[in-house]
């Protein structure tokens, strides 16, 4: 049996004339997860802009199979900062998400 990590009902896949049964596994994220994304992203766009945690604030979140993405308002800012972390919530990427130019 192979295993197949996709957000699907479990399907019959056909390979070289023989069928391989997947069995497909959903892929939540613990609230936990979340929480740790949210405190770690603050912390990591703090220091990278070098403005307090406490000025920032998480204005949108999402989820999907490779990590959490979350979006950072810093004050007078022209645009939103992102940041990605793996399932568990550790930071894997700060960025600015306008025009570098307006940096």
């Amino acid at each position: 049996m192979i295993r197949v990590s996709f957000v699907m009902a479990a399907s019959l896949l056909a390979l070289g004339g023989q069928a391989i049964t997947a069995r497909v596994q959903a892929q939540s994220v613990s609230a936990n997860a979340l929480i740790n994304a949210r405190t770690n992203c603050l912390t990591a766009v703090a220091n990278t802009v070098g403005r307090p945690r406490e000025s920032l604030t998480v204005i949108k979140q999402s989820k999907d199979s490779s990590g959490i993405s979350i979006d950072v308002k810093v004050p007078n800012a022209t645009a939103a900062w992102g940041c990605l972390t793996n399932r568990e919530g550790k930071v894997e990427d700060v960025h600015f998400k306008g025009s570098e130019g307006a940096l």
